[in-house]
């Protein structure tokens, strides 16, 4: 899995820029709002919901470049550390930190969320950005986020969802060209609950999102010609592919950005 984010990263950012994610949009309407902008918004809305204050410690799981670590840990002075499965993540999160002066607070590892490398009760919340889509075990990797979390630890999971009573086979394609799992809230917050989370709240932000279709589009179209030199022909027509597919479902509602919020089970 992590040769696969390591050869795809670029296809990413040429679509998304450095932070690949959805952006929010307070008004969706704004055209004056930026990806750039509104995926530093989205950064701060997840990050307001994990309730940090610089006492606690936030493990930030699919860190990706290290972009939401970074800018909490800078804005809440919190300790964090980010694991991902993609060594030139990792390794680019890292550079990241240092430059920003922050190497001290913010750590960055290569690991699976199936094992992480940290003794029981280490973070007082865990941030879960567009990442857990990916994992190949939802339960394994619940298991061991709730194993590091402190008792009533703080869990927010922003995703890529499938809405309910959505088509299943609408995602078939997508499953083919992308190691992902798309999964109903409902869903998520059933195996939550089987691992003795509480509290689980859901909310829909699909129309604070929505913006972001049209802008990974026309950020591909741009750096087509670039990313063909670097990667090949046809990687960037898969990804073209992609991210239209990606884009219709979301324009058409059948795919859903939502958070979630739960807490680790009580002492």
């Amino acid at each position: 899995m992590g040769a696969f984010y390591d050869a795809t990263e670029l296809a990413w950012e040429a679509a998304l820029g450095k932070s690949t994610h959805h952006g929010y949009w307070d008004d969706p309407n704004d055209v004056s709002v930026s990806l750039e902008q509104a995926q530093d918004r989205m950064i701060d809305v997840v990050g307001l919901a994990t309730g940090l204050d610089a006492a606690q410690r936030l493990l930030d799981v699919g860190c990706g470049r290290g972009r939401a670590a970074l800018r909490l840990a800078a804005a809440t002075g919190a300790h964090a550390e980010g694991v991902s499965v993609s060594a030139f993540q990792i390794s680019t999160a890292t550079a990241a930190a240092a430059e920003a002066g922050l190497a001290g607070r913010v750590g960055f590892q290569v690991a699976d969320v199936a094992a992480l490398p940290y003794p029981d009760a280490s973070f007082d919340a865990a941030l879960l950005m567009e990442s857990a889509c990916h994992f190949e075990d939802k339960t394994a990797a619940l298991r061991e986020i709730r194993r590091v979390l402190v008792p009533s630890g703080r869990l927010v999971l922003e995703d890529v969802l499938t809405s309910r009573g959505a088509d299943p086979g609408r995602w078939a394609e997508v499953n083919r060209l992308i190691p992902v799992s798309f999964i109903t809230s409902d869903t998520w917050a059933a195996l939550l609950a089987a691992e003795g989370f509480t509290g689980v709240s859901v909310h829909d932000i699909k129309a604070h999102v929505r913006p972001t279709y049209a802008a990974q589009l026309l950020n591909l179209a741009r750096n087509r010609d670039d990313l063909a030199q670097r990667i090949g022909e046809e990687p960037t027509a898969l990804m073209e592919r992609l991210c239209r597919i990606t884009s219709a479902l979301g324009e058409e509602g059948i795919m859903s950005v939502e958070i979630i919020t739960a807490r680790a089970p009580a002492a």
